[in-house]
């Protein structure tokens, strides 16, 4: 009876410590790390607050030009509220691409490890073989020193990887504003967006959507506004020049503005292409890894080569999935990027 008693027990300390490790692990997908960001990130919440506090100012401004009627305090009043939310709009998906940065990187860094990792495994396994030749006189003591730097160089590059890991979570930690991500599992798995946009409708709706362009636009009128102002007032012939050239400045400014927009996103745009092409390029090299792998597992099966080389292989493979996944990763970032030229959100869910 006592017997059975002990049996419950332990059984009961077992799945009591399995809970206490299920719950250290915590899975974080990329959609609840944005809605983290959304709710916790500082930077985004004074940009929230600021949106806030230009909306009070122009329901102000409103009231205000009841009185007056005058079309170019309204103008200024919706000029300033464009401009918060441009900046809110801007602040939330600069985080937006900074919480994808910083969390694709911690992946980036968990292969990275697991690649020093067996590194280390296979330079400690071939020095425990030269040790073994040297007792037995088949190796001398040069190869045990070379044998002994390759340990050490291995066991360097996986602290490194790790002081590397704990970094990049110390900075998706305070983006997304948790207390700890070392116990956070993240999750791979990122599909591929699709652009279907050419080049010229992406220049049209850029310009469309380009803020700035609305900014300068909304200013140069104002400024003619006001210029026709002056001429109706009677305002001094000098000042009245001043004006003029202020107004001719500003035209200058929108058209330099046009052709930058369209630079920029001409940029983006072969950008995107060229990102597309290295992805492309590393899904084929990634496939050929993974053949060769199986053929080395067949292999090691039937006796023909050791563990030692298959794991070898398998570090090569974890090599071509680690450019897999950085090079798909780099093709979303242009992909966001390119979304945010032409004045569009940008998300991947």
């Amino acid at each position: 009876m006592k017997h059975r008693v002990w049996i419950v027990v332990v059984m009961l300390l077992l799945l009591a410590t399995s809970m206490v490790a299920a719950e250290e692990v915590r899975q974080l997908s990329f959609d609840q790390a944005v809605e983290l960001m959304s709710a916790n990130n500082i930077a985004l919440k004074i940009a929230e607050m600021n949106l806030e506090i230009a909306e009070i100012d122009y329901q102000k401004a409103v009231a205000s030009n009841l009185m007056s009627g005058s079309q170019q305090s309204q103008m200024q009043a919706e000029h300033s509220l464009e401009r918060a939310k441009n900046s809110y709009n801007t602040s939330k998906r600069n985080n937006y691409l900074d919480v994808f940065r910083a969390y694709t990187n911690c992946l980036s860094a968990e292969r990275t490890l697991q690649a020093r990792e067996y590194e280390l495994t296979i330079a400690e396994h071939d020095y425990a073989v030269i040790k073994e030749k040297v007792r037995i006189g088949d190796a001398g003591r040069l190869d045990d020193l070379q044998e002994m730097n390759r340990v050490e160089s291995a066991r360097r590059n996986k602290n490194t990887a790790s002081q590397t890991l704990a970094e990049n979570r110390r900075v998706l930690q305070r983006l997304l504003g948790i207390e700890d991500a070392t116990g956070v599992q993240l999750s791979a798995g990122f599909q591929a967006p699709e652009f279907d946009l050419t080049l010229e409708e992406s220049i049209e709706l850029g310009l469309a959507n380009s803020f700035n362009l609305w900014d300068l636009e909304s200013s140069l009128d104002l400024q003619e506004r006001q210029l026709a102002t002056a001429k109706i007032d009677g305002t001094a012939p000098i000042d009245l020049r001043r004006s003029e050239l202020n107004t001719a400045i500003s035209k200058l400014n929108l058209e330099q503005e046009k052709d930058s927009i369209v630079e920029n996103i001409t940029s983006q745009f072969d950008a995107l292409g060229d990102s597309l092409i290295r992805y492309e390029s590393a899904k084929r090299d990634w496939e050929i890894a993974s053949e060769t792998y199986e053929i080395y597992r067949r292999q090691e099966e039937i006796g023909l080569i050791t563990a030692m080389q298959l794991l070898q292989q398998e570090i090569s493979m974890l090599n071509s999935k680690s450019s897999l996944e950085d090079a798909l990763v780099s093709y979303i970032i242009s992909c966001i990027q390119l979304h945010h030229v032409l004045g569009l959100e940008g998300s991947i869910q």
